[in-house]
């Protein structure tokens, strides 16, 4: 019903109440009930995240059914706002990036955190705001949507039209700062509540109307700076204060924060913030989800967030600001990923200095591979063969054909095992079989829960790219898992019908067949296949993995 919005159907001053309700897809009287009969703490869920500093911030969030109502709102009140110039924050192709980059280079950058920003915006003034100039609802329609999206009284921090109502209050404080900015040669902006202004001036020429510089052995000094009387003035006009513990001045010698990324010469992200990230990601390595949250516990006894959930948030803050080709983001991204956990975050986009960098493989990768062994009679002796292979989803073992026949015998049923508890030995039975392509893929007994690949669907391997091969080409010597790093050196089709191979250029071994072939983002983009070791002419390949997609939808009913 709300995909887009009609001409019709978007607020004006002759809005009724009851089209309000039309266009939210309910009823006046059920709104009326709704903010009548029902208290209002039943209509919204209330918990708290944690902020940098660890403090916690207090999150309402409304239930599903007022949340839709709210979201259907806020279309219609993004249509009436015209974001004033500095405005960054709930800006369609605007964030903290953007709010940066406006005061990178500058001598000085002066921060001003409004204190309790959304709990300072009440109904009353919400109420008037809606009924004034430009936006001139009637006061009827405007006390509805002033009740539908308050929550005592106030803008709850998590409702869907809190960040454009929240925008829409603060136009003309936005207006009179801007204005204040340019008479005093600096650059304003404002993200939710975090007001910056900048200036490329030496200190004595920075306007004591926004900033007062603290004095020191009759020297200005930017440490301990304070509002400026105009700029107080503004904000405490409109019902705000400044949280002064938040207030600071910094100087182009200083990492110069704005909205939590460095300005100094563009935006960027504190390198301590990326270490603690990797640290964290090092601990649910190290010691695995239960252990690595008990610890976090233990540091942080207020926080209910799950170690891997706060990972993940940082994650995608990184993927935010650096963007899905950052080698940043790349290797955090790609070692978290891999983690045998429910939250993942989008896979990076391989770049050229991705590709040419050593693929990290942890012992979470190693696990979702696995030895094949077949037991083949041929002429009253027992042949044991082995092989490798690769897990995937619904616990489905990929390997090639030929590991699974010797001397012209080929068997229905295998063990496999991993290298690090071969006394636990599990069946597969083949369940699809391919000799001209040489893929085998077969149902595992009893798996329980398995560690899988994912199939690489978004990127072809290309020449040049790195990879690595894993495999079992010494397992009867009690290797650990075979980690060959290599290069694409060619491809080219096999066989009739044609057969997509890649041909690296390190030698591959046996043992090596079946084993998966990962990139950088672990995913699999081939399977071993041929190996020229004992052989001058022989090709070192592996079968792309178009060749394995092709199969599996047909074998869906089997599984």
């Amino acid at each position: 019903m709300d995909g887009g919005i009609l001409i019709n159907d978007c607020l004006n001053p002759s809005t009724t109440p009851e089209d309000l309700a039309f266009m939210l897809g309910t009823s006046y009287n059920k709104i009326k009930r709704f903010y009548y009969d029902r208290d209002m703490s039943a209509n919204y869920r209330h918990f708290t995240i944690p902020k940098k500093n660890g403090e916690p911030r207090h999150i309402l969030a409304p239930e599903n059914w007022l949340k839709t109502l709210q979201i259907r709102l806020a279309r219609r009140l993004t249509l009436l706002y015209t974001p004033r110039k500095g405005v960054t924050g709930f800006i369609k192709e605007s964030g903290i990036v953007v709010n940066a980059d406006k005061h990178k280079r500058s001598s000085y950058v002066f921060n001003v955190d409004l204190q309790d920003f959304f709990p300072s915006i009440n109904f009353h003034r919400l109420r008037g705001m809606l009924i004034a100039k430009p936006y001139s609802l009637l006061p009827q329609t405007a006390s509805v949507i002033a009740h539908l999206c308050t929550y005592r009284g106030s803008l709850p921090q998590g409702a869907p039209t809190s960040p454009v109502l929240s925008n829409m209050f603060c136009a003309s404080m936005d207006r009179k700062l801007y204005e204040l900015a340019i008479r005093h040669k600096a650059t304003y902006s404002r993200y939710a509540d975090d007001i910056t202004f900048s200036f490329y001036c030496p200190l004595r020429y920075v306007s004591s109307a926004i900033v007062k510089a603290s004095g020191r052995q009759g020297e200005l000094s930017h440490y301990k700076a304070t509002l400026g009387d105009e700029l107080k003035s503004i904000i405490n006009n409109f019902g705000f204060v400044e949280n002064e513990r938040k207030v600071r001045l910094l100087s182009r010698t200083e990492q110069q924060l704005v909205t939590g990324l460095l300005a100094n010469a563009k935006a960027n992200i504190d390198r301590r913030y990326i270490r603690k990230t990797a640290a964290m990601i090092h601990s649910l390595e190290r010691d695995g989800e239960t252990v690595a949250n008990e610890r976090r516990k233990e540091q942080n006894a207020d926080s209910s967030t799950p170690l891997a959930a706060h990972v993940q948030g940082r994650l995608l803050f990184l993927h935010q600001v650096l963007g899905k080709t950052s080698p940043v983001y790349a290797r955090l991204a790609n070692r978290f990923n891999v983690l045998p956990l429910k939250f993942k975050v989008p896979p990076p986009q391989l770049t050229t200095s991705e590709r040419e960098a050593i693929i990290a493989v942890s012992k979470f990768v190693r696990a979702k591979c696995w030895v094949v062994q077949v037991a083949i009679d041929v002429n009253d002796d027992c042949i044991i063969a082995q092989g490798s292979g690769f897990m995937i989803e619904s616990g489905i073992l990929v390997t090639c054909a030929h590991v699974l026949e010797e001397k012209g015998v080929t068997v229905d049923e295998c063990e496999i095992y991993q290298v690090d508890d071969d006394g636990q030995k599990l069946t597969a039975e083949v369940i699809y079989r391919n000799r001209a392509i040489d893929i085998a893929i077969l149902k595992v007994h009893d798996c329980g829960t398995q560690e899988f690949f994912h199939l690489e669907t978004d990127e072809e391997p290309n020449i040049g790219d790195q990879v690595v091969i894993l495999g079992f080409p010494n397992v009867k010597d009690g290797a650990r898992v075979g980690v060959i790093q290599a290069r694409i050196s060619n491809k080219y089709p096999l066989y009739k019908p044609e057969v997509m191979h890649s041909e690296v250029d390190k030698m591959l071994y046996p043992g090596n067949s079946g084993g998966p072939v990962i990139n950088s983002r672990q995913r699999v983009v081939g399977i071993a296949a041929k190996g020229a070791a004992g052989s001058s002419e022989g090709q070192n390949s592996f079968i792309r993995v178009s060749e394995l997609i092709k199969i599996l939808p047909a074998l869906k009913e089997r599984l």
